[in-house]
């Protein structure tokens, strides 16, 4: 089997997670329990999980010349994601975001997006996408100029080398640009939209037609992501929806970022729309009950032993063997995890 591989384009960052008991009132002092650092940014979460599965990625994006960006490229070379398509930005720092966690897991996040922003055409290189099978694009890209103009220059490109395009939106763009994503959308192959930017966007109150919205924009596959209500997928044979998996919730961050990367590794494994939405709520799960993101994100063992526990519970009975036809797809990629992968096991 030919080891997939993805083009991810958007925010590289470095994450500082804050545990905190409570938001302070204007003028008071917010006092952390905890602090954690680690390398984040929507599409290096999604390319951590692709690795963890054995999909191999690149990174399009930019950093700054400072030691921000050196920990991110060496944590990424870790795992074996190729770093060619990443740009060092002078005078600009590598992006930032701080992330508060309270008891609820409900993060909020405040970032300084730097060099990601200043990722323009002339920084990507039109021979990745000789080597990969989809690209990947994140909402914030179409923010601003000149992210925005590389956003569309790689689309043009991919389309070129008739590559299948996959969106996950973020509800932040579809709000703040949302003429941009309406350009987009007709473009996109695998369209990953929370419900509220869906229904924003479409006018349609019900999932079922926001996805037949999705579909006669030209979605091959139509993907609406509802967190603790799980999620819907259409393509234009079917729909199904798949109620959320149980978890023990302590931080959000990162799970959306999770469950697109389950949606990436069915597409281009040919799973099917069923066993695609078990991954990817199972991933998205696992997700939440770690702190952070990036390399804090469960690795295949702990995906493993959950989707086993899940075949065995009652209340989720209805996708056993979902569940055990899943657990042997991914048995059968193991052949492609790289010795760094298997240590990440």
């Amino acid at each position: 089997m030919k080891r997939p591989k993805v083009a991810l384009l958007g925010d590289l960052n470095i994450d500082t997670v804050l545990t905190i008991s409570r938001f302070p009132q204007p003028g008071w002092d917010g006092l952390a329990e905890s602090a954690t650092v680690q390398i984040g940014g929507t599409v290096v979460n999604t390319a951590v999980v692709l690795r963890t599965l054995g999909v191999d990625c690149v990174l399009l994006g930019g950093v700054g010349d400072d030691v921000w960006a050196g920990y991110l490229r060496q944590k990424l070379k870790n795992i074996d994601v190729d770093l060619s398509g990443i740009a060092t930005i002078k005078d600009v720092m590598t992006g930032l975001t701080f992330i508060t966690v309270p008891p609820d897991g409900e993060r909020t996040m405040f970032s300084y997006r730097g060099a990601n922003v200043m990722y323009s055409p002339h920084h990507l290189e039109f021979s990745i996408f000789n080597t990969v099978d989809l690209l990947h694009l994140s909402g914030y890209t179409l923010l601003k100029p000149p992210q925005q103009e590389a956003a569309f220059v790689a689309l043009a490109w991919a389309e070129t080398q008739h590559l299948p395009i996959c969106l996950d939106s973020g509800l932040q763009p579809v709000m703040e640009v949302p003429h941009i994503i309406e350009q987009v959308l007709p473009r996109i192959t695998v369209g990953v939209l929370g419900l509220p930017e869906a229904i924003y966007l479409s006018g349609q109150q019900q999932p079922e037609r926001v996805l037949m919205w999705m579909l006669d924009l030209g979605m091959k596959w139509a993907v609406l992501k509802m967190g603790a209500e799980g999620c819907w997928l259409a393509n234009h044979s079917e729909a199904l929806r798949l109620p959320a998996f149980p978890a023990r919730v302590v931080d959000t961050t990162g799970a959306g970022d999770s469950f697109t990367a389950g949606i990436i590794c069915g597409y281009l494994c040919k799973w099917g729309l069923a066993l695609t939405a078990i991954l990817a709520n199972a991933l998205g799960a696992l997700a939440t009950q770690v702190y952070g993101a990036g390399l804090a994100l469960p690795g295949r063992a702990i995906l493993r032993s959950y989707l086993q526990d899940l075949a065995n519970r009652p209340d989720t009975s209805p996708w056993k063997e979902d569940f055990i036809t899943l657990m042997s797809r991914i048995e059968t990629m193991d052949d492609l995890l790289t010795p760094l992968q298997q240590e990440r096991q």
